[in-house]
């Protein structure tokens, strides 16, 4: 289906309001606002009276709304998930160009782009969500505004390396923790035991070889379990996000937050 009435001068990727909060294990709310879809020709806005963004560029903010948009995964279709049952999953908004449907959201197991609900026609990534075994979203907070968000989980999520003792740079596979392949910077979780006093963990991106390494933690006890949050960038795949090294043992490394780039890996 054609997109009809392109946004005048679309400078670039855009998004505002349109912030993911958690409330139950099924579902979550969206606060009102506008992005631009996923080939950046036109507006879709959620929350909003129908084409309160077709006079907006590209550029321009955009008044958000009152009311937030609730989304639940036992739904299907708008407003809910777009097929199948729940997974790991990505959040879309999604909209009509022609504006016979108001402008609403989906979840979707597909990380490039949502089974369109009928009469829906365009689409832009939003977030990611988890679920844990039991298909139930885990808690999180998203902070940030624009094309860049951190996701933040109350439960760290436990990446390969859970009882690491390697003296030299060694992958750690991060692939539970981090939806997209693409490098991003993340926040880690850390829990090493040194066996001196100034013993270091050192992270470094997968195919870094930098000696020094990123980032870094030491001991000051002998013996006594340090827990510590490393902010470190990773490399592509997430099977080696990034490495890392300990003068000690029985390292677990895990995912706190990760930065959500929503305008990368954009299908048209």
């Amino acid at each position: 289906m054609a997109i009809s009435k392109p946004i005048v001068q679309p400078n670039q990727y855009y998004i505002n309001g349109l912030q993911l909060s958690y409330a139950t294990g099924t579902t979550l709310t969206i606060s009102a606002g506008a992005c631009a879809n996923s080939s950046n020709q036109n507006f879709i806005t959620v929350g909003l009276p129908l084409n309160v963004a077709a006079t907006q560029t590209g550029t321009e903010p955009v008044a958000a709304g009152s009311g937030a948009f609730t989304l639940d995964t036992a739904v299907s279709g708008a407003g809910g998930l777009d097929t199948g049952a729940m997974a790991n999953n990505t959040f879309y908004a999604i909209g009509d160009s022609f504006d016979n449907n108001a402008g609403s959201v989906v979840i979707s197991e597909n990380l490039t782009s949502p089974l369109m609900p009928s009469g829906y026609d365009m689409y832009f990534r939003i977030g990611y969500v988890k679920s844990d075994g039991s298909a139930d979203l885990l808690a999180f907070r998203q902070n940030g505004t624009g094309l860049d968000r951190w996701m933040w989980y109350d439960a760290v999520i436990a990446t390969d390396v859970t009882a690491g003792a390697s003296a030299t740079y060694a992958a750690v596979d991060a692939s539970a923790g981090l939806p997209s392949s693409q490098p991003t910077m993340v926040n880690w979780a850390c829990v090493f035991t040194p066996t001196a006093a100034e013993d270091a963990l050192v992270l470094v991106p997968g195919t870094s070889t930098a000696a020094g390494g990123y980032a870094v933690a030491s001991g000051d006890v002998a013996g006594v379990a340090v827990s510590t949050n490393l902010v470190c960038p990773t490399d592509s795949p997430n099977t080696d996000a990034i490495d890392y090294k300990v003068t000690g043992s029985a390292v677990a490394i895990s995912v706190q937050a990760y930065l959500d780039q929503l305008a990368v890996n954009i299908v048209a």
